[in-house]
């Protein structure tokens, strides 16, 4: 099965960058893209209720710094909400190198990798990587 990946970035061009990136490294996949992250919570509650019809993410690729609710509120929430995080890979992108500083140390435990913006090619390969290698597991 061709890995999920949750994209949550509120900057439409980011967004984009990302899911072109990830569309070229070659490794089948599916991406499911959100702006608000509010609205991918909602995602995830139809997943609680779908029980098993719908995919859970292989992969969260979600931005650091967004309205409403920044990337480790996001990420905390989902904890409080019963998401199991431990069973995504997720990689936070920000713009600054300081982004992990201040996150709660439940919620960064969850995060596997941060990047810079944009990504790079060796950054996607990384999450496919990982991706792979936890599969083979």
């Amino acid at each position: 099965m061709n890995p999920l990946i949750l994209l949550i970035d509120d900057d439409l061009v980011s967004q984009f960058d990302m899911r072109i990136k990830l569309q070229r490294h070659g490794q089948p996949c599916e991406i499911l893209s959100y702006d608000c992250p509010i609205e991918a919570l909602s995602w995830f509650e139809d997943w609680k209720s779908s029980n098993g019809a719908l995919q859970l993410p292989d992969i969260l690729l979600l931005d650091w710094q967004m309205p409403k609710m920044d990337g480790f509120e996001f990420l905390g929430e989902a904890l409080d909400r019963g998401i199991p995080l431990k069973d995504m890979d997720i990689y936070m992108a920000s713009s600054y190198s300081n982004c992990l500083e201040r996150a709660e140390e439940e919620v960064k435990s969850v995060v596997k990798r941060r990047f810079i913006k944009p990504l790079s090619r060796a950054n996607v390969d990384i999450i496919f990587t990982n991706q792979a290698l936890k599969e083979k597991v």
